[in-house]
């Protein structure tokens, strides 16, 4: 059924909706802008979006340059690959563990399942917060894995219950019959889930993955702390940080920060681009049929 709405009912949903872009977008348009512009541009002041001298030095500059007092060997461009492995090993544990743990939930049949799943569940609604950060790190440190293998690790168990949930919303689309039917052709419980879940399991797993990616890539605090002692494995978002409070070069000249931040923000927003669609149909299947 199409909903009809008056013209005044469109004027202001259409005025609603350009003013909440305008909102969202202009100060990513400025960051971008302001990123190819020189210092003294940007420290003149103004909003004007299109740089009067255009210059890719900023980026040259920042991908070359190192982001720690303490170490001055290692550059944004190291930054950025720790960060990728930090992310990508991030969203390889996510995924298989929340595509194999969701499977038992959903087509499992053991004792205490239910409550079982319910709480793990319930940790959905608990935000510990700073409250788990110290005996975090006295685990990390007693267990000697406070490097990047050990952050991703670490980060991959912060949102675990919600991609149960959303999996678990997907996995309900898919007919029981076919597992019925892979039982019947000689399959396992585990190949049923290899040969036939799994695959069909891609949206809702693309979605987390893409989502994973984001938190792992920002976050600040845990990869801050976790991390201290060796800053050659410092990630990108936290060098970009240290860069803007250092009190160094790079914060009095804002062209340089501007340049950093679109280093850190360009790898999500082509990934995002890249699996839009995938996202989409993701996370409307799992949560509307969760």
């Amino acid at each position: 059924m199409k909903l009809q709405m008056s013209k005044p009912a469109k004027f202001f949903l259409y005025f609603f909706l350009i003013l909440v872009s305008a909102i969202v977008l202009l100060p990513l348009l400025y960051t971008v802008s302001a990123s190819f512009k020189t210092n003294f541009e940007i420290a003149k002041g103004g909003i004007n979006l299109i740089p009067k001298e255009f210059t890719f030095e900023n980026y040259k500059t920042v991908w070359g340059m190192s982001g720690s007092t303490i170490d001055s060997k290692t550059t944004f461009a190291d930054y950025t690959v720790n960060s990728l492995k930090v992310s990508a090993l991030t969203v390889v544990i996510v995924v298989v563990t929340t595509a194999m743990s969701a499977y038992c939930f959903q087509r499992g049949n053991f004792p205490g399942r239910d409550a079982l799943y319910w709480m793990f569940l319930a940790t959905m609604f608990i935000g510990a917060g700073s409250v788990t950060v110290y005996p975090l790190l006295q685990v990390t440190t007693k267990l000697n894995i406070n490097n990047w293998i050990g952050l991703a690790i670490v980060v991959a168990g912060q949102g675990s219950a919600s991609n149960l949930f959303l999996t678990m919303g997907y996995l309900k689309t898919i007919p029981k019959d076919l597992d019925e039917s892979a039982k019947i052709d000689g399959c396992t419980f585990f190949t049923t889930w290899l040969r036939i879940i799994l695959p069909l399991s891609i949206p809702i797993l693309g979605t987390i993955a893409l989502m994973t990616f984001r938190g792992s890539w920002n976050n600040w605090m845990i990869p801050r702390l976790m991390l201290a002692k060796d800053q050659t494995a410092t990630t990108l978002v936290v060098a970009i940080v240290n860069l803007a409070s250092s009190g160094g070069a790079g914060a009095s000249q804002y062209n340089l920060m501007m340049a950093g931040s679109m280093l850190s923000m360009a790898p999500m927003l082509i990934m995002f681009l890249i699996m839009n669609e995938t996202f989409v149909e993701g996370i409307t299947q799992g949560s509307v049929k969760g």
